[in-house]
């Protein structure tokens, strides 16, 4: 799930500033960015994503909030010696003498001179502060995301109402179409009703998707529960929907009925949106 926050601790040249992105992802993965974290300050705030986060892409930036007035700048003597040798290589290489001027200014030879160590206590309150930011974001997600899926349920329940409900008329108006079709072949000849029956029960069977529906409604109210609870569902959830999936397609196959097809079809259609926005629940 999509998330972003921002939290600040610290004052003067302690101050941190901390923003926190989070993507989807199967896994939990964490990259720092920024301030360049001490081992232990690093597996702390990592202890803290992993508790409430769980899944997702985070990236983690930590930022010095040093104004212009308190900052201390040094020569970066490494970068000059660097550059240097390259434009003493271009001349050797290709005999083209060039100028430092042409390569660089004065300020890419300046470097703002950083704390070895900020206190820990202040980069983990402002990672505090953008977590519950982030938090925030992704609950109010979270809700858009139930309120979809519980929608896209009661589609699928009045789709599957309407399928039960032409499937039930099957029995009748598959033996009037056999009684025709028969009569008419007979040509007015007696018509041995006990066969007929046998063949429309052959076929009421072999088209019947009660079964199939009753679990689908088992499923249903199975996702209910689970996007109720507070702890992670997003694999029972997905599995679910693999479920369902396969019972829609039973019934797809099951009956021969036109008006099951189009509602089997819509039914495709709504779980597919589910399995999407599934892919957003821990």
């Amino acid at each position: 799930m999509t998330g972003f926050g921002r939290g600040s601790a610290g004052r003067g040249l302690n101050k941190i500033d901390v923003e926190i992105r989070s993507v989807n992802s199967r896994f939990l993965e964490m990259k720092f960015r920024g301030f360049s974290l001490d081992p232990a300050t690093e597996q702390k705030i990592r202890a803290l994503l992993e508790k409430s986060i769980q899944r997702g892409n985070a990236q983690v930036r930590v930022e010095l909030n040093v104004s212009q007035d308190n900052q201390k700048l040094s020569f970066n003597k490494d970068r000059f010696e660097m550059i240097q040798d390259v434009v003493k290589k271009i001349h050797v290489s290709y005999g083209q003498r060039m100028s430092l001027s042409d390569i660089i200014s004065t300020h890419d030879l300046l470097k703002a001179d950083e704390p070895d160590s900020i206190n820990q206590s202040v980069i983990i309150k402002a990672v505090e502060h953008a977590l519950n930011q982030l938090n925030e974001m992704r609950e109010k997600e979270g809700k858009q995301i139930q309120d979809d899926i519980l929608k896209r349920i009661k589609n699928l329940q009045n789709a599957i109402d309407s399928a039960e409900h032409i499937s039930g008329n099957f029995k009748s108006e598959k033996q009037a179409q056999l009684q025709e079709k028969i009569s008419e072949l007979l040509n007015g000849e007696s018509l041995d009703e006990s066969r007929l029956i046998q063949e429309v029960a052959y076929l009421a069977d072999r088209a019947d998707v009660t079964e199939e529906i009753v679990r689908c409604r088992s499923h249903f109210d199975q996702l209910h529960t689970y996007l109720d609870r507070e702890d992670p569902v997003g694999k029972r959830i997905n599995f679910l929907i693999q479920e369902i999936g396969r019972e829609i397609n039973t019934i797809g196959s099951k009956s021969p009925q036109t008006d099951v097809t189009k509602h089997v079809v819509e039914m495709k259609g709504e779980l597919e949106k589910i399995r999407e926005q599934a892919q957003n629940i821990l």
